[in-house]
């Protein structure tokens, strides 16, 4: 088995490494770097926003008056693109592995939003009716953006969520990132975070037991309570992106 495909954080130097490895890695294969989901859903947010600042100076004819901007009330407001990016991002989470999928649930987005409930209708945030529905002049000047971000080859390179990104916010709450601090608390803080990840909040109680602390029942609930409140919240991520 070899493994071809890299996922990791955006600004970390780790792929160039590897894919630039002199000897190389595999002498007759490359490491193709995947795209992290998380990541590119954020693309379409600040594309959409560019998209309004560019778009600033332009007039359009709308009905019988001028308008000028595809921003603001009536137009593209940051609560659409904020739901536009996160209906993208569901889009790409809920079809891994299928390409045609992946993109014919990316441009349900822009039909809906044009008004063309054909294309739209069997995804569940389609309510078919136009309370959403926005000019066309700004569907033409933010299609390209579609079309950018529903290229297959920038869909060809999908990987899963990167679980690094929710291992590491636990990392840097213990011990910020912003902080100097030195190799014991660095070490203790990522323990902490791996016990965390692996087994919630109530993972800790057996480092308790081990370090001769008493454990009660209070510390019990109230370790239980936050891990139910963390996959509470991890389930409503899940479902405002789809």
């Amino acid at each position: 088995m070899r493994y071809t495909g890299y996922l990791g954080d955006g600004d970390s130097k780790s792929f160039r490494t590897v894919a630039e490895a002199d000897p190389p890695v595999y002498k007759d294969v490359g490491i193709q770097k995947l795209e992290c989901c998380g990541h590119v859903q954020k693309r379409m947010g600040k594309r959409l926003l560019d998209k309004i600042n560019q778009c600033k100076g332009k007039v359009y004819q709308h009905g019988n008056k001028k308008v000028k901007g595809i921003g603001g009330a009536g137009k593209l407001t940051k609560a659409a693109v904020k739901r536009i990016q996160g209906h993208y991002g569901g889009a790409i989470r809920n079809n891994i592995g299928s390409l045609d999928k992946m993109k014919t649930a990316i441009w349900a987005i822009w039909h809906h939003r044009n008004g063309d409930h054909d294309k739209c209708s069997g995804f569940s945030w389609c309510d078919k009716s136009d309370k959403n529905k926005l000019p066309s002049f700004v569907m033409e000047e933010i299609k390209s953006v579609f079309e950018d971000l529903s290229a297959d080859t920038l869909l060809g390179k999908w990987g899963t969520q990167n679980a690094n990104e929710s291992y590491h916010h636990l990392v840097w709450d213990r011990c910020p990132k912003a902080v100097f601090v030195g190799r014991d608390r660095l070490e203790i803080a990522v323990f902490d975070a791996t016990i965390v990840y692996n087994e919630g909040e109530s993972g800790r109680l057996d480092v308790f037991r081990k370090l001769g602390l008493s454990v009660g029942r209070f510390q019990k609930q109230g370790f239980r309570d936050l891990d139910l409140r963390r996959v509470k919240s991890a389930e409503n991520q899940k479902k405002n992106s789809n």
